[in-house]
């Protein structure tokens, strides 16, 4: 421990000496908006916040959905510095690696996919559809976060059974501004720097992010002796150009983003060895390493004709996983995505407003796999290509009935052409080519209600898929061809009701949803693990109730209460390849039972200059199985974190923090091979402190 906490502390100093490198990716303080409430205070009013989450501006507490929003100055007093993070402060949001970031699960409302390259929740930030493999990326100079919850085919189209993550990233400013910060942990180090303001004025202004982030690591190797060995290291870069011509109701933005990731986390632990975080490198292939590099780019326009305005995001992004060293096996990845969507928003007087586009993407997909041995016989090297070709047409209206009433519908119309080509060399040679197409018909019908002005009661039919294609990793073709047989698109049905309001002037904020989803041709994996393909098993369906509040009680307390209590399960399905049957079984990933709580209390005091706060924070998740035979599970299990924030009024912030204080240790990912279980584990106990200079 003392040699992590050193190299630590070493890579610390230099971080944030060396200000000019990035940001850590943990917990750095982000200082609050000029402008923003004290804290306290609700920094969330119903119907004085904008929110894009149906892709038109709608008032937040006018919005028929199930929607929780997390402004920048939330999620930096909850330390939310990553995708990941987000679990934190969303209620029912659960999100669990698989070995490595890369392989990442997220579940809402039952709704996960075993499938790391076709997820059931959907991640876009500023309107671009991200990488699966990307999902986990860090929040650079982000403005909210907005999550809406249920299927959501009707705007999103796939991917989109559980849910949507809205990030939206700040406009470059008007005037210069500047951000510089650094922080240090037992596990974690990092530091970044923001720049954004003016290129000439009242026309172009840019900004840039840069953002470094290390882990020394939990894990030691019992084989060598070393310690931390799970330790990684991510270089983030953005930037924006924002150009408003003038005299011409026109914006235009154009964004650049790179990532790179060099990461050994991706650890498999013996039952016996979880307890004590140890791995054995001799018996079980040495240690695994992945390199990710992401490369972003993207258009956005938008032209305002008064009633109407005509948008347009056009964005290609391209991932390589160049090295993924897996137990000796080097397994590359690589994908491009070229998406492009054309929206046009209406409103016709006060009682109509809609949304109608078009959508188009193409994606491509390549995996090599080395030559290996099975039993007596060799495989030589091969190579699959997955790529598939998407297009859909959308709308979706809403009709003031009368001054309290509202109906909306939509439909989306999508279809996604789907190609495989799998080619291995001799010695045992092998030549696969297929393609299927799948469409699907999206529809949503919603009833508003507004009750009184500070609440609303709504009620949702919606539905949304995955689509289905072909397996990305095809191994042992002989032993079973059905690897490299299609899979059909799996989809789901939603009905909720919902409420949203506010008393005492927004002081108490709340909203509570019941829902019943079900779905039908559920994919997952069959077959022994590593060597395993996707299938159709057969339906499903989830239930339960989602409860959100915020009190700000006095001028210096606020509390925050999320929960949700529910079950999701399989009703009619079976393993396509054993014949095992599901019935009753939960679903992977979907604890019944997830808790959130936090307290933040502004201290009164005048011996220090600035505010001082103090915030701690608990989360409780049920138990959670990793199987649809429901025999690995983790227990339920809680997670202490507590910060101290000292802000001063010339811009200097600093934060002394601890997450999961009692070193609680959890499994988050288990599989059987041969007998034995491996699992993954959560983050221990991480305790530091991070500095923060806005100029």
């Amino acid at each position: 421990m003392f040699h992590m906490i050193q190299s630590s502390l070493a890579h610390g100093v230099i971080a944030i000496a060396l200000v000019i490198t990035f940001n850590g990716a943990a917990i750095p303080v982000l200082a609050q908006d000029q402008n923003a409430p004290a804290v306290g205070q609700a920094t969330l009013q119903l119907n004085a916040i904008t929110v894009s989450a149906n892709k038109r501006p709608e008032a937040y507490g006018r919005v028929n959905a199930s929607l929780t929003i997390r402004t920048a100055e939330e999620l930096a007093a909850a330390g939310v510095t990553r995708v990941q993070d987000l679990e934190k402060v969303v209620p029912g949001l659960v999100i669990r690696m698989r070995g490595n970031r890369a392989y990442t699960s997220f579940s809402m409302r039952g709704a996960s996919a075993p499938d790391f390259y076709n997820p059931a929740i959907q991640v876009y930030v500023d309107g671009i559809p991200q990488d699966p493999a990307y999902f986990t990326q860090a929040l650079l100079d982000v403005e909210r976060v907005e999550v809406l919850r249920g299927p959501q085919g009707t705007l999103y189209g796939k991917n989109a059974q559980g849910g949507i993550i809205n990030v939206i990233t700040r406009q470059p400013g008007k005037t210069a501004t500047g951000r510089i910060s650094g922080r240090v942990a037992n596990t974690r180090y990092g530091g970044d720097i923001r720049l954004s303001g003016p290129i000439f004025e009242g026309a172009v202004s840019a900004s840039l992010n840069l953002r470094r982030a290390g882990r020394a690591g939990e894990i030691d190797d019992i084989a060598t002796g070393r310690e931390a060995i799970d330790d990684s290291a991510a270089w983030t870069g953005s930037g924006k150009i924002h150009i408003t011509p003038a005299g011409i109701p026109l914006g235009l933005t154009a964004l650049w983003r790179h990532d790179l990731l060099d990461t050994r986390e991706e650890l498999y632990l013996l039952a016996r060895n979880v307890g004590k975080r140890r791995y054995n490198s001799r018996a079980q292939g040495g240690v695994n390493r992945m390199r990710r590099r992401v490369n972003t780019f993207a258009l956005s326009a938008r032209y305002d004709f008064g009633p109407a305005q005509l948008s347009s995001v056009t964005a290609f992004q391209d991932r390589d996983m160049f090295e993924r060293l897996i137990q000796g096996f080097q397994t590359p990845e690589f994908q491009e995505t070229l998406s492009q969507e054309l929206r046009l928003n209406l409103a016709i007087g006060d009682a109509w407003q809609g949304v109608a586009g078009l959508y188009a993407e193409h994606r491509e997909f390549k995996r090599s796999t080395p030559a290996f041995s099975s039993g007596v016989a060799g495989f030589g090297p091969s190579e699959n290509t997955v790529s598939s070709a998407s297009l859909a047409l959308f709308g979706e209206a809403t009709y003031a009935l009368t001054d309290t009433f509202d109906l909306t519908a939509g439909l989306r119309w999508s279809r996604q052409q789907s190609e495989i080509d799998y080619q291995r060399s001799n010695p045992i040679g092998l030549r696969i080519r297929d393609q299927d197409r799948f469409e699907e018909f999206s529809p949503k019908i919603a009833l508003g209600w507004q009750i009184m002005k500070q609440h609303r009661l709504f009620g949702i039919l919606s539905r949304g898929f995955k689509p289905g294609g072909f397996n990305h990793a095809i191994l042992l073709y002989e032993r079973n061809p059905a690897t490299a047989l299609d899979y059909d698109s799996e989809t789901s049905t939603n009905l909720e009701i919902g409420w949203r309001g506010g008393f005492w002037d927004d002081r108490v904020l709340a909203s509570a949803a019941a829902y019943f989803v079900s779905t039908r041709d559920k994919q997952i994996y069959v077959g022994p693990a590593g060597f395993q393909y996707l299938r159709n098993a057969g339906h499903a369906e989830s239930y339960g109730v989602e409860l959100d509040a915020r009190f700000s009680i006095t001028d210096n307390l606020t509390v925050e209460l999320g929960a949700t209590f529910g079950r999701s399960k399989f009703t009619r399905a079976r393993n396509p390849d054993t014949g095992e049957s599901f019935n009753g079984k939960n679903l992977p990933y979907a604890p019944d039972t997830t808790l959130r709580a936090a307290a933040d209390y502004l201290v009164p005091q005048d011996f220090l200059p600035g505010e001082l706060v103090v915030r701690l924070a608990g989360a409780y998740t049920g138990r959670a199985y990793f199987d649809e035979a429901n025999a690995l599970s983790q227990a339920g299990y809680g997670l202490l974190d507590a910060s101290i924030d000292w802000e001063l009024d010339n811009g200097a912030s600093i934060r002394v923090f601890a997450d999961n204080i009692t070193d609680q240790i959890y499994r988050i990912y288990s599989f059987k091979q041969q007998g034995n279980v491996f699992s993954s584990t959560g983050n221990g106990r991480r305790f530091g402190i991070a500095l923060q200079f806005v100029f």
